[in-house]
Order: C-alpha cells, then structure tokens, then sequence
C-alpha cells in the first residue's frame, strides 16, 4: 500500500501526467464517440450493400490507401520531434520555417499519391477483383488525395495542446459520415454513393484540420508561414530528412499489413470472405480507438521530457502508462473478445454470422498492439527511428512470407492469424529496443547527456 500510495502521489505531483491526462481525456472522449459512431456507420453501409458490395468497398479503399501511404510521406512525427525546441525557445521564425516545409512536404506527396492512383487505376482494376466500373470507382475515392494536408494541421495543433479542437473536429466528421451513410441508405443508394461518402469524408478530414491550424497559429500571434523563406531550414533542424524518412518507413511498413491484406485476401477468396474481414479489420479499428488517443497525447511530451534529457521522468510516463494500458485490456478487451459471434450477429446481421471467427482472432491481435501501443511513440521520442525500421521491416517480412498461405488454408481467419504474427514480433522487438537504449545517452540516438531530477 506505501508503494501504491507513492506512485499515486509521484503521478498528482508531475506536471507531464496532469498534461497527459487533460489530452488524453479530450481525445478518449473523442475516439470513443467516434468509435460508436463509426461501428453504427460501418452496420449502416453493410446491411445497405451486402456482403459482396461491402467487399468491393473494401477494395477500393484499400487500393486508394496502399498507393496514398507508399507515395505521400507524413510529416507529422518528424514536426512534432522538431518543433518541440522552437517552440520552447520562442523562434517563431524557424518553427513556421519547419511549418512551411511541412506543407510542401504534405502537397508534393498529395500529388504524386493522387496521380498515380488515378494514372493506375483502369490497369488496377481488373487485376484487384473490380467489376467493369471499377477504375470509375477508385478515381472517385482517388481524386482527394490531392488535398491531403491533415499531417501539417495535426503536428501544429498538437504541438499547441489543441488535442480539444481534434477531438471536435474528427467527431464532427464521424458524425457526418454517419448521417450521409444513413441518407444513402434509406434512399436505396447504392455503391456509388457509399465510395461519394468515403470521397466527402476524406476531403473534410484534411481541410477542416489543416484550416483550424491556420487559425490556432493566427490566434497565436504567428505570421503566416508561408511568406517565411526556406533557407536553411534543413539545416536547422539537422537530421530531419533522416528522420522524416525513417518514420514514414515503419509506418509504410506496418500499414501495408493493414492495407495489402485486403487485395492479396481477394486474390484467393471471393468478395464475400473479403466483407467478412472487412468487418473484422473495421471492428478491431473501432477497439484501436481505445489506445490511440494515449499513443497521440503523449508523443509529444514524452519528446520534450527526452529532448531535454530528462530520461528518469522519461522512464516513469513510460512504465506508468504501460501498465494502465494493460490493466484496461485485460479488464475490457479480452471478456468481449470471447462473445464476438453473438456481437457480430446482433450488429451486422444473420448474414455476417460467418465473419464471427474472424472477429475473434482479430481481437486477440488487438489485444497485443494495445499491449505495446505507446512503445511506437516512445521510440521515436528516444531518437530510436532506425531499430524501429529494423523491428518493423522484421514482423513486415513475416506478416507476407505466411499471409497468402495462412489465406488459403483458413480463408479469412488464416489472414487475422497473420496479423496476430506480426503483432507478437513486433511487440518483442519493441521491447527488445526499448530495454537496450531506454536508459538515455548517445547510444539512443541523442548526444544529450542524462540529467536527474
């Protein structure tokens, strides 16, 4: 009880925990909402197409990600890591310098992405299990690539604690998916207004984020970053570009587990399997929303604390919040796990009855990403982005040698089944990192010397 008492007074007492906690609150909020909302969206759209229109769906959205996640990089962790020490140091000038050069960064990537989607997508479509409209279908959700500029409204409204204003703002967009997704639905549209639905949404995503961090950085008294002159900003921010790179490299990698699954499963089995995973993967997204507001709020005051070296703290978010994410997995997640069948029955029908399986290995796979959830954010903070890469490139290898044979022995639960894979070696890798350099120092990536408190 002493032990107890002290840990809960040492949390009271650090500053970090009370941000985190303000944040974490907000966006918890948020993914939750957006979670019910989303789920409610999701039994909408497959009670209104079927479970073989549903996997065509699938598809498309898929192809559009795969080729927007491999051409466009996210700026969005290398700005936070970098704009921590303008901010601290009140250089607005090199923080919209680090701001302009994320936008760019963010419009070349919109173009290149788009373009090649919608250059690709009459050769693509027949190849992926798509009806004759299907290239239609894929430059309809394609075209808003080109205004992908969330990434730079993101890392400034993060950087400024705004985590209230995104909570509003991707609850604002959930919704209206919603109520367009029941619209369709009780009009008898089909599948092109669903992929209308998926196009209005990602356009809304963007500008609506990118246009309030406009109008945070105005509220702030910042000029408008554009007429800020780029010279020298890469070499103010020294190992940006590395960095840059590094982390859009284990992102590409971990999601195209999460975005090739989908087309390589429709090479093997027919659209009505592929809506059953379909079901399985939206689900286990719905239950990620649990973890993903922690892995967002803390990113950037755990590179704050590691920036200025001060690893003991460090060290104390990291454990602390690592066993709480656990002790709520085991409590929530794993009970629903085991009355998938009935869940999945009760919310997308009799007919989705056959996806239960899938569901069900799909959760335990969630259960061990949330387990290490913050260990991404964590890394990166440590200046660890190249042993990411490395764990990353690892559980990526693997997740592809077995997905195809898994796929074609157990259907869709052979493809959950290699999800679970790529979780339990990524999640040891991390560790494995983690351990070796979560003491502080150069070896971590950082020449800043270790300070106590």
């Amino acid at each position: 009880m002493t032990v107890l008492r002290g840990l809960r007074d040492r949390i009271r007492a650090e500053d970090t925990f009370k941000r985190l906690a303000r944040n974490f609150s907000w966006l918890f909020s948020a993914h939750m909402a957006i979670a019910l909302l989303g789920l409610v969206s999701l039994a909408v759209t497959a009670r209104a197409l079927g479970p073989a229109a549903l996997g065509i769906l699938a598809i498309v959205e898929s192809y559009v990600r795969i080729i927007d996640r491999l051409f466009r990089l996210e700026p969005l962790q290398a700005v936070i890591k970098y704009g921590v020490d303008p901010l601290e140091a009140s250089d607005r000038d090199r923080f919209l310098r680090l701001v302009k050069l994320s936008f760019l960064v963010d419009l070349c990537g919109g173009v290149l992405a788009g373009t090649i989607a919608i250059g690709f997508a009459g050769l693509a479509a027949p190849h992926i299990g798509l009806e004759e409209a299907g290239s239609a279908y894929l430059v309809l959700v394609a075209a808003a690539l080109f205004l992908s500029f969330q990434p730079t409204g993101l890392s400034v409204l993060r950087l400024f604690d705004r985590f209230d204003l995104l909570a509003k703002i991707d609850t604002g967009v959930a919704a209206l998916r919603l109520v367009l997704c029941v619209l369709a639905w009780a009009a008898g549209w089909g599948i092109w207004a669903f992929l209308t639905i998926l196009f209005v949404q990602s356009v809304a995503t963007n500008l609506v984020t990118f246009s309030y961090s406009l109008r945070e950085l105005s509220r702030r008294g910042f000029d408008p970053f554009w007429i800020k002159p780029m010279k020298g900003v890469i070499e103010e921010n020294s190992g940006f570009v590395r960095f840059l790179w590094n982390s859009n490299i284990n992102v590409i990698l971990r999601q195209s587990t999460q975005r090739f699954d989908t087309i390589l499963l429709a090479l093997v089995v027919d659209p009505v399997i592929v809506g059953y995973f379909h079901i399985a993967k939206r689900s286990s997204n719905a239950a990620l929303r649990f973890g993903r507001p922690l892995r967002q709020a803390i990113y950037p005051d755990i590179a704050r604390l590691w920036s200025a070296g001060q690893f003991d703290r460090f060290r104390t978010v990291v454990f602390i919040t690592s066993g709480g994410v656990l002790a709520v997995m085991f409590v929530v997640f794993l009970p629903v796990m085991f009355y998938a069948g009935p869940l999945v029955a009760l919310v997308f029908g009799q007919g989705y009855a056959d996806a239960a399986g899938i569901v069900t290995i799909q959760a335990l796979a969630v259960v061990l990403y949330l387990g290490g959830i913050i260990l991404n954010p964590t890394l990166l903070a440590m200046g660890c982005d190249r042993q990411l890469v490395r764990v990353t490139f690892v559980a990526t290898i693997m997740f592809f040698a077995g997905f195809l044979p898994m796929a074609k022995l157990f259907g869709g639960e052979g493809a959950a089944m290699a999800h679970l894979m790529f979780n339990v070696v990524w999640l040891v890798g991390c560790l494995i990192v983690f351990r070796r350099y979560g003491t502080g120092g150069p070896s971590a990536g950082t020449g800043v010397k270790q300070r106590s408190d």
